[in-house]
């Protein structure tokens, strides 16, 4: 058996940046299919649920605004046509979403500290922006902190709420999706500890817990949700890095696994992704800390059946495959790797 997943990178717009590769489930092995050129560092990537689109952000490095574009997925899956693109209305945009009905998308601009609303055509291309929201505010870290800077945002099970995560001040803004106005109304916000650094979320299957992950401070926030009206009550914090660990590291990704036992957490700089078992209280327990076997673990991917975890290194250039013990949690390395210049996102199909 076979998984495609999509790979984002940095890379400059006439070099291959957008990817697709198989996982055979029986080694870990990661075979390329193909590559797209025409996106400058097309960084994060979503797929919808029949993965007949995929939907890339252009990650401006500089001032300029960055873009957001759909691909057509060919019928026989050897390669993907450009629909259209929309500026992002910000710079750096660093992450897009689909709401759950998959009529709008949601892109955060980290450098532009603003986040737009686009609607899903028909065809699936990107509508016309139709409501764009800019943040305000600092933090105590002068050079990370001293504006907004929005880097994620995941909407609930029911597609009402959309939560964003802004690493820039410190808050998680809550955001309800107004369909038939197009537009993201402000219902509330939640602080987070002062330099934490809010990055990236990821809700229990359950839809009862919220997890965010600080990049600034390597802890993840465990929240129970209030799906009524999108209130967050704070039950745990914990560290991503192992006791005694006071080397420079930064958290990035998040996930859970499917079946909801498990989370798993990126760190970069101790180059490793920790694992917790999650409790029937949503709560946190540490198992184990294992090493990306490269440098700079941006990203990862669970295959939707759990078995297998993969780890993008951005600065080491490759994507690294672990198995998943379905009873612990527990990461073997398949030592099976795939070479890929600054991968910095991974979706599966």
């Amino acid at each position: 058996m076979k998984h495609l997943f999509y790979v984002g990178s940095y890379a400059r717009k006439n070099e291959e940046g957008l990817y697709a590769y198989e996982l055979d489930t029986e080694t870990g092995a990661m075979t390329k299919q193909y590559g797209v050129k025409g996106v400058e560092n097309p960084s994060f990537l979503t797929v919808n649920k029949d993965a007949s689109r995929v939907y890339a952000v252009g990650e401006t490095t500089d001032e300029r605004p960055g873009t957001v574009g759909a691909f057509v997925v060919d019928l026989n899956g050897q390669g993907l046509t450009p629909l259209n693109e929309q500026s992002s209305l910000g710079s750096s945009p660093c992450h897009v979403v689909l709401d759950p009905e998959e009529k709008w998308l949601v892109v955060v601009n980290y450098g532009g500290g603003n986040l737009s609303l686009y609607p899903v055509m028909g065809d699936g291309s990107v509508g016309p922006t139709e409501d764009h929201v800019r943040h305000e505010g600092a933090s105590v870290m002068t050079d990370r902190q001293g504006g907004p800077h929005p880097h994620s945002s995941i909407l609930d099970a029911q597609g009402r709420y959309v939560l964003v995560a802004d690493l820039g001040i410190d808050k998680i803004a809550h955001y309800e999706l107004d369909r038939a106005a197009g537009k993201l109304v402000k219902r509330r916000e939640t602080e987070v500890a002062p330099g934490t650094g809010p990055r990236h979320m990821d809700f229990h299957p359950s839809g009862k817990w919220l997890y965010l992950v600080g990049e600034l401070n390597n802890t993840v926030c465990v929240y129970e949700y209030g799906a009524e009206d999108s209130a967050l009550t704070l039950v745990q914090t914990v560290s991503t890095l192992p006791d005694g660990y006071d080397g420079v590291s930064w958290s990035a990704d998040i996930h859970l696994s499917a079946n909801g036992r498990f989370l798993y957490t990126s760190n970069r700089g101790h180059d490793s992704i920790a694992v917790f078992a999650v409790g029937e209280n949503g709560e946190l327990s540490p198992i184990e800390h294992v090493s990306t076997e490269g440098s700079y673990p941006r990203n990862f991917a669970l295959t939707p059946d759990d078995r297998f975890l993969l780890a993008a290194n951005q600065q080491s250039n490759s994507i690294v495959s672990y198995r998943i013990d379905e009873a612990s949690g527990r990461l073997t390395p398949t030592g099976q790797r795939t070479e890929v210049g600054a991968p910095v996102c991974i979706r599966f199909v």
